[in-house]
């Protein structure tokens, strides 16, 4: 092989590299580049604005989901509950205020203006059980967060609901914001290697790291 030949194969033909023209001739069929083809979009039976606008829509959104198009960018922020004493409980509440929120990119940052283990236990029922919990809202950028795939650093899913979107408002968060509780005893949030991944149509699956940042202070 010439170090001047810019198209060549390796390893017996499992890998090819092309560094030249590719020329597809008249007649050639070309296989498997999209394995995942764009869902069918009904055709337009009206002429409104309106249906074509939803229309174009659904097609941007089956393109975004097969990869044919970029997939749009999440804007999230985080952000503390401006009523939280609309929380499960009051221990939660008083746990909450001790946080700070910050995020960067998509790495969450929960700073403490004391130790995990000075914070109060608080029961959030026989599903959920006694936990160090403190709640914060996250804020997804859309209009509502009804759809918003929702899932955790151990695998477990969740479709945003109406209710969700209830909650929040309860919160003093808007529509398109969700409440999220963790439990901050557990070390995993010490070490960031605690996650979630959010995910709906039209929109690319991301993951967001979740870190607490203890208090330095040794008065606390």
């Amino acid at each position: 092989m010439s170090a001047n030949t810019k198209n060549y194969a390796e390893q017996g033909g499992a890998a090819w590299h092309i560094g030249g023209k590719l020329i597809i001739e008249d007649g050639a069929e070309v296989a498997g580049l999209l394995t995942t083809p764009a869902q069918n979009v009904e055709p337009v039976a009206s002429a409104s604005t309106a249906n074509n606008k939803a229309a174009i829509n659904a097609m941007l959104i089956a393109m975004k989901n097969a990869g044919i198009m970029i997939p749009d960018s999440w804007n999230v922020s985080v952000l503390a509950c401006p009523t939280p004493a609309a929380m499960p409980t009051e221990e939660t509440a008083a746990n909450s205020g001790h946080a700070t929120l910050a995020i960067d990119d998509t790495a969450i940052t929960i700073t403490l203006d004391c130790k995990v283990e000075d914070l109060a236990d608080s029961d959030h029922g026989s599903t959920w059980g006694e936990h160090k919990w403190l709640g914060f809202g996250v804020r997804t950028g859309l209009d509502s967060v009804v759809g918003v795939k929702f899932t955790d650093d151990t695998g477990a899913e969740a479709t945003l609901t109406g209710d969700d979107a209830s909650k929040a408002t309860t919160l003093g968060l808007s529509a398109g914001d969700f409440v999220l509780y963790i439990k901050a005893e557990d070390e995993k949030y010490l070490t960031g290697k605690k996650s979630f991944t959010l995910w709906i149509d039209g929109y690319a699956a991301t993951k967001f790291t979740m870190q607490i940042i203890e208090s330095t202070d040794p008065e606390t």
